[in-house]
């Protein structure tokens, strides 16, 4: 795996008491509230360097966001970029997702690492972010778990492209949306926070699964320094006392993130 991973003596994410995700685009009232935020993550094509330095003068840290494991077809200047081996095949075909309008990629493939590469460089270095987001990471252990030989490729091509973003950008840091296995067997060195979305207390609290995942984060947390962030859409209160109780930064967003 190329590049410096994370530096053990830094937590980028160890400050931060809140957090909002708001992925259209900003007005002027936006802008000055986001400033009451620690850590905002922003769809980056949205903004310009000067506002995301405008954001940053409070000491906000601005994130912007990355679609790591999916092609959107909304981002036309992105999605026209790819070549068909960036697109992850199952028997032949592509796998979409009909909810969001994108589809699947291969993360093994040098082509596509490269495309989302320039895209961190121009969308979020170039702008002065301090870090980047990458979302869909879970998809790795959501579809490939029931292919070994697959998931490791995928999870090596991940952490490979993580490094190069450390290698080519060190000040940038990484904040990557679910993959839990993936961040505990692979990631973890080049990571510096890990978003759990669907942090709802009644679908978390008494369920085991979601228990051991919680155990694994708190110990990842204090062995290399990676941030949780949870969010949930329902029961606020509840789920916002549990996830502050287990050291957890939580946002609510019961409309979704296109409303501020």
């Amino acid at each position: 795996m190329k590049g410096k991973p994370a530096s053990s003596s830094t937590f980028p994410l160890s400050k931060m008491k809140n957090y909002k995700i708001f992925y259209d685009s900003p007005n002027k009232n936006i802008l000055r509230e986001m400033k009451n935020y620690g850590v905002v993550i922003i769809e980056p094509v949205y903004y310009t360097k000067q506002q995301v330095k405008y954001i940053q003068r409070a000491g906000t840290k601005v994130y912007g966001y990355i679609n790591a494991m999916e092609a959107d077809r909304w981002n036309e200047a992105l999605y026209t970029q790819m070549e068909e081996k960036d697109f992850f095949h199952r028997r032949e075909s592509r796998v979409y997702y009909r909810q969001w309008e994108s589809y699947l990629m291969d993360m093994d493939e040098e082509h596509y690492r490269q495309i989302l590469m320039n895209e961190v460089t121009k969308q979020i270095h170039a702008k002065g972010c301090d870090g980047v987001f990458l979302d869909t990471v879970g998809n790795i252990d959501d579809e490939h778990e029931n292919n070994p030989e697959t998931l490791w490729q995928q999870r090596a091509a991940m952490a490979s492209f993580m490094g190069s973003i450390k290698e080519k950008h060190p000040q940038l840091a990484i904040i990557q949306n679910w993959g839990f296995d993936t961040l505990s067997t692979t990631t973890y060195p080049f990571v510096n926070g890990i978003m759990w979305e669907g942090f709802e207390y009644s679908a978390i609290a008494g369920d085991e699964w979601a228990q051991q995942k919680i155990a694994k984060l708190k110990k990842l947390r204090k062995k290399h320094k990676i941030q949780v962030l949870t969010v949930s859409e329902r029961e606020e209160e509840e789920s916002r006392r549990y996830a502050e109780s287990q050291g957890f930064c939580h946002f609510h967003s019961p409309r979704g993130y296109n409303e501020w």
